[in-house]
C-alpha cells in the first residue's frame, strides 16, 4: 500500500496497517503528504485481521475469548 510505489523519497513511513495505521494514512492524504506503508500481513486491519473466530473478528487473541 502506497500512494506512489515508485517514489523512494516520501514524507512519511507508516509501519502497520491496523486501525492506527489506517487513520494515519487518512490524515497524511488529507495533508497531501506522500507515504509508504509496511504491514506484516497481506491484508489490512492489524489485530482485527490476525485474530479471527468463525464469522467474526476480534481485537484480542482467540485464546482470551474461547
Amino acid at each position: 500500500m502506497a500512494n506512489n510505489q515508485n517514489d523512494k523519497n516520501v514524507d512519511a513511513v507508516v509501519v502497520g496497517a491496523g486501525f492506527s495505521g489506517l487513520y494515519l494514512i487518512l490524515k497524511l492524504r488529507e495533508l497531501g503528504l506522500s507515504f509508504r506503508v509496511f504491514a506484516a500481513g497481506s491484508g489490512v486491519g492489524g489485530t482485527w485481521y490476525w485474530n479471527r473466530y468463525p464469522g467474526a473478528r476480534c481485537d484480542v487473541e482467540s485464546m482470551q475469548y474461547s
